[in-house]
């Protein structure tokens, strides 16, 4: 067994070890946020993913989202990721899906068993669409919440959407949750305190927080006991 999965062993126990390997783990948008959750959901030896982001890698993408390089700038995300995966082991996994998720292709997504999913999009109708379906099928998932314009890492955390506060994104993802008879106390989220910088019209944003917010939302993955 090589050395890596030794420590990776030591740390949460080689039950959980083998029960995280079995795992097949969905993960919807690579960005700053979820490139960095699978980044560390690959290296902590889960085995099975599906991964979907529309985008191709821009030069702006380059100052916060770990996975990604100049020699990757026009290419697919999830292309990127896969290859970087198979780089580190080429037993994993990784299907593919290149869509925005809305409420009229969710069920893409889920052609095959999902034992987690990690959602790491912006979008609220395709936010809201992953809600519905994991709570109406019982699929444990963790979303993230806007970490734009924000500097400090240590005010990012792991609530529910009933507890979010600062945040205008969660304001607007309350709203529509209600709207829709969503208990926000069943949606798991990651999540900052801090009040957004006012950097304008522009979404600034540097690697910290949205790392952050990535480990937290691998290491949410990492700890299910399901």
């Amino acid at each position: 067994m090589s050395s890596y999965i030794d420590r990776t062993i030591s740390l949460i126990g080689k039950e959980q070890f083998e029960r995280n390997a079995k795992k097949h783990i969905l993960i919807i948008g690579l960005g700053g946020v979820g490139g960095t959750a699978l980044e560390v959901l690959y290296r902590s030896e889960f085995m099975n993913f599906t991964i979907v982001d529309s985008d191709v890698v821009d030069e702006t993408n380059l100052n916060r989202q770990i996975m990604y390089s100049k020699v990757d700038v026009g290419s697919y995300k999830t292309a990127v990721c896969k290859s970087k995966i198979y780089e580190f082991c080429s037993d994993i996994d990784v299907k593919t899906i290149n869509i925005h998720v809305d409420e009229t292709n969710i069920d893409k997504l889920f052609k095959e068993p999902v034992d987690a999913v990690i959602d790491a999009i912006d979008f609220i109708p395709g936010k809201l669409a992953i809600y519905n379906y994991c709570l109406q099928h019982n699929i444990p998932f963790i979303s993230s919440l806007g970490m734009a314009k924000r500097l400090n890492p240590e005010l990012v955390k792991i609530t529910t959407l009933a507890k979010t506060e600062n945040d205008p994104l969660a304001k607007k993802i309350r709203y529509e949750c209600r709207q829709c008879g969503l208990d926000l106390k069943k949606i798991p989220v990651v999540f900052s305190s801090e009040e957004p910088i006012d950097t304008g019209s522009e979404l600034g944003s540097m690697m910290p927080v949205p790392s952050t917010a990535g480990l937290l939302l691998a290491k949410y993955i990492i700890t299910l006991e399901k």
